[in-house]
């Protein structure tokens, strides 16, 4: 029954016209990982295996004080961790986060103009800065003495507020005069109407937090914050952020899975009626932040049936761009192959098994014999 309740999740996701099923994640500690080959290998091994296409890096402020991110040089950490994660993890996006429009202009414009190769750069310039929060904005909190006061704001919502949009306009005019494509986004809370409708305006994509405990509360926390959105700016690209935090959803998800919590989403738009669900783009899901999320998956194909077979079946090579070849498969009786949202594409007997017309990105093999089935991870290059 749970793994039946799993793939009813995974089908609802899969069949969601107005999603993208994309999947994204804030990475913390980042200037803790960064140099770190191991601490590296582990970040994106964990985002390819749980299908995320996207990550959005924090610290960077960090990381720029021990690389200096605007020299070619010492910068080349940074892009040769960008170029991993795109070529070699099936990483799409790989996002800068930032709470100022002067840390994008000075430190990652320069960064990303400072690399010639379009896999070393950044893809997304997003803004965090919670104008909404009065524990940040007030007098004397840590908005107010860094960045309201020194630019001669108020320190009130009203004050962050108009900060935040000078920030977007900086950024929307950096990605304007880039050559390499640039998605411009910000992370909401809890905006008024009437800022929604500026922000919603003022971006591609916004990722809207549904910082709630139990998915199936998500959808009536978000709505009214929906709402706005496409009443402000139809079909704009809107994504989900739970948070894996433990005040948050973090048990939630230990006993269940990401694929789940996206379904449930998923089941209560759809069950939405009104006109105005046809005016907004849900790309896919958000995830704060990657060290609360280690412990928490997603479906693979894997938990579907139970692997009784043994691990001597080994898939080489992996990465693969044309032939993916089984050793050790003299009980083997058949492969199916998946796609990495457990939609079934072929099977076939073949030892050899020719995946060259297969597009880049990650793939699941099950390998069936009389013992059971184990299922394989590849990754398409």
């Amino acid at each position: 029954m749970k793994n039946l309740f799993i793939l009813i999740s995974l089908i609802l996701f899969i069949s969601f016209s107005k999603a993208h099923a994309t999947r994204s994640i804030y990475v913390d500690d980042f200037a803790s990982i960064l140099g770190d080959t191991s601490a590296e290998n582990t970040l994106l091994s964990y985002a390819q295996a749980n299908n995320i296409e996207t990550l959005l890096l924090y610290e960077l402020h960090l990381v720029h004080n021990t690389y200096n991110l605007t020299n070619a040089t010492t910068n080349t950490v940074l892009a040769n961790f960008i170029s991993k994660a795109k070529t070699s993890y099936g990483i799409i996006n790989v996002g800068a986060t930032s709470e100022n429009g002067n840390t994008f202009t000075n430190v990652i414009d320069v960064y990303n103009n400072s690399r010639n190769n379009a896999n070393e750069k950044f893809d997304i310039y997003n803004l965090e800065f919670e104008f909404w929060n009065d524990n940040s904005t007030n007098p004397g909190e840590i908005y107010c003495t860094s960045y309201l006061t020194p630019n001669g704001l108020a320190c009130s919502n009203d004050g962050a507020f108009e900060f935040f949009m000078s920030s977007l306009q900086i950024m929307n005019d950096l990605a304007a005069n880039n050559s390499h494509p640039i998605t411009v986004e910000t992370y909401i809370g809890w905006p008024t109407t009437v800022q929604m409708n500026q922000i919603a305006t003022n971006v591609d994509t916004l990722r809207l937090h549904a910082y709630v405990s139990d998915p199936n509360s998500a959808f009536s926390y978000s709505e009214n914050r929906i709402i706005d959105i496409a009443n402000s700016n139809p079909d704009l690209n809107v994504s989900i952020l739970f948070s894996s935090e433990p005040v948050f959803m973090q048990s939630w998800l230990l006993e269940n899975t990401m694929t789940e919590a996206e379904g449930i989403f998923i089941s209560d738009w759809e069950n939405e009626s009104s006109s105005w669900t046809n005016n907004i783009n849900i790309e896919g899901f958000t995830y704060f932040a990657y060290t609360f999320n280690t412990d928490i998956n997603t479906l693979s194909v894997s938990s579907i049936d139970d692997q009784n077979i043994s691990e001597e079946n080994i898939l080489y090579p992996n990465p693969v761009e044309n032939t993916i070849n089984i050793a050790n498969s003299n009980n083997l009786m058949n492969t199916a192959v998946y796609n990495n949202l457990g939609q079934f594409l072929f099977e076939t007997k073949e030892k050899e098994i020719d995946v060259s017309t297969l597009p880049k990105g990650v793939y699941f093999l099950k390998l069936l014999n009389n013992e059971g089935s184990l299922v394989k991870k590849i990754l398409k290059n």
